[in-house]
């Protein structure tokens, strides 16, 4: 440590090397990561600490490899009834969550508390309750990202211009000049 700390002001490349001895930082208890700027919430343990969801017999599970299929997500699974992995609507690749459905809630929660923390296809997965879906249409925007489009107002589809004949006729192909030919002599002053 004392023979990096002596390049202290020295140059390199035409800059001058900055280094100082770092300390270990001072952590309130309760507080975990969270910082005064805003992210993570004082006494729930800084980013990503939250209240867990209720128990229900639907489970959301993050961190899942990006080659984990809906049948390697049931089986790693005792008991479960079906599993969803999300993928993207335009690729089709896997976004690296999911969801796995059980019969009943006291097999979700046994699942729970054998699989919490544990390797599917190679990762270490995070585990969650999922709430209950609400099955009324309505907006199915991102989580609390403020909807992301949802349905039905504003052009349909998330508001990216409109859906109406004459703008899907602009797409896509190069279109026929339909403006008026005008001249200019070149004699008038």
């Amino acid at each position: 440590m004392k023979k990096a700390l002596e390049f202290d002001g020295s140059e390199l490349d035409g800059r001058t090397i900055r280094l100082d001895e770092s300390t270990q930082r001072q952590t309130t208890p309760g507080r975990g990561r969270g910082t005064p700027r805003g992210r993570g919430t004082p006494g729930r343990g800084g980013r990503g600490a939250r209240t867990p969801n209720p128990p229900s017999a639907n489970m959301f599970i993050k961190g899942l490899s990006y080659d984990t299929t809906n049948e390697s997500l049931q089986a790693a699974f005792d008991g479960a009834t079906g599993a969803r992995v999300i993928t993207d609507r335009d690729t089709g690749n896997s976004k690296g969550f999911g969801y796995i459905d059980f019969p009943d809630v006291a097999t979700a929660e046994q699942a729970m508390k054998k699989m919490q923390g544990a390797r599917v296809d190679g990762r270490a997965v995070t585990l969650d309750f999922a709430t209950p879906r609400d099955n009324s249409g309505g907006d199915r925007g991102g989580r609390g990202r403020g909807g992301r489009g949802g349905r039905g107002g504003r052009g349909g589809r998330g508001g990216r211009g409109g859906s109406t004949p004459a703008a899907a006729a602009n797409k896509g192909a190069i279109q026929d000049f339909a403006g008026k030919k005008m001249t200019f002599d070149s004699d008038s002053d």
